[in-house]
Order: C-alpha cells, then sequence, then structure tokens
C-alpha cells in the first residue's frame, strides 16, 4: 500500500519549518525518513513528535536494549514494518543480539532473553494489546527498575504505540535503503 498521504521535501515547507528537516537530515546522514515527511503536513506537531521521540531514545536512564526489545514489540505486534525495521537496526548498534531479534515471536520460551528482558517484553505484549497490564507484570518490573526507569519505559511503550497508529493507518512505507539487519 502506498502512503495515503504525499511524503513532503524540505521545500514543500514553509521557509520557517524548513528548519525541521534541516535538523533531521543532519541527525541521519542527510535523509528525512518517511513517517517525518508525512508528519511535516502538520509541522506544529512534527516538532513536537521530534523533540518527544528524541528526549525517549536518547535523554533517559532506561537500559537502551530494554528500551529498543519493548519497541520491537509493539512494531511486531502491530505488524508495523516501517517501525520494525528501523528499531531492529537501532537495536542491533547497541547491542541486542541477531538471535534475539529472531526470537522475538518466541519471547516466552526462548533462552536467548533474561528474565529482565522477558519482563519488559511482556509489559510491552500486555500495554499493546491490552491496554491494562497485570499486576504480575508490573510488579515483575519493580524487581529491577526504579519509579523513573519504569515510567521512562511507559513513555516509550505509550508513544511508540502511537507512533505506529500514525504508521499503518497512513500507509508510511519503508525507504529504499532502509536496513533489514
Amino acid at each position: 500500500m502506498a502512503a495515503r498521504v504525499p511524503y513532503l521535501n524540505r521545500e514543500d515547507l514553509p521557509e520557517a519549518d524548513r528548519v525541521i528537516f534541516d535538523n533531521l537530515a543532519a541527525e541521519s546522514g542527510g535523509t528525512v525518513g518517511n513517517i517525518f515527511r508525512v508528519l511535516a503536513h502538520t509541522p506544529k506537531f512534527l516538532r513536537r513528535f521530534c523533540s518527544m521521540g528524541n528526549n525517549l531514545r536518547n535523554k533517559t536512564a532506561l537500559d537502551p536494549k530494554l528500551r529498543e526489545l519493548a519497541i520491537l514489540t509493539v512494531g511486531r505486534l502491530t505488524d508495523a514494518q516501517y517501525e520494525f525495521v528501523h528499531h531492529r537496526s537501532i537495536a542491533r548498534r547497541i547491542g541486542v543480539s541477531r538471535e534475539q531479534l529472531e526470537a522475538l515471536a518466541d519471547w516466552e520460551k526462548s533462552s536467548t532473553f533474561s528474565d529482565n528482558e522477558r519482563a519488559v517484553i511482556r509489559y510491552a505484549v500486555e500495554a499493546t494489546s491490552n491496554v491494562r497490564v497485570t499486576d504480575a507484570t508490573w510488579n515483575a518490573l519493580k524487581t529491577f527498575l526504579d519509579t523513573s526507569r519504569m515510567m521512562e519505559l511507559v513513555q516509550n511503550v505509550a508513544y511508540y504505540n502511537m507512533v505506529v497508529r500514525l504508521l499503518v493507518p497512513v500507509g508510511v512505507e519503508l525507504e529504499p535503503d532502509a536496513t533489514r539487519q
């Protein structure tokens, strides 16, 4: 399915908003991802979207491997290939093993995950699929995450559930050079 709205380019934006694309291109080595190109139809919200995403990815104390396992779980459960492929690459860069990535669908039984990683994946599954999270799942997180890190996990899972609910209905396509490591 092709995207349901046009992908915008830098020159399609009002002059005052072109800095958004300049910043995105600087962060990513020159290209602006398709998600941002569709969200550019609402530049005011795109600015906030980028700020929140950047803070969640780069300015939290939550272990980045746990964060990426949670995000990948959201992408997998919602069949958001754009999200899954992009975060699969990020996960590999920060140390998530190829074996873990290949075992995500079987996370409950796979020996490649630690108990803590399983607890995070379970949280992401419940929050994504049911919204409600069981006391057992919440209490398992409390055994190794302080309140601040728990809230960072909650916010990451919530944010990326919002992201997939933008990507999938709009039909955002993977960029031709997106790697599927």
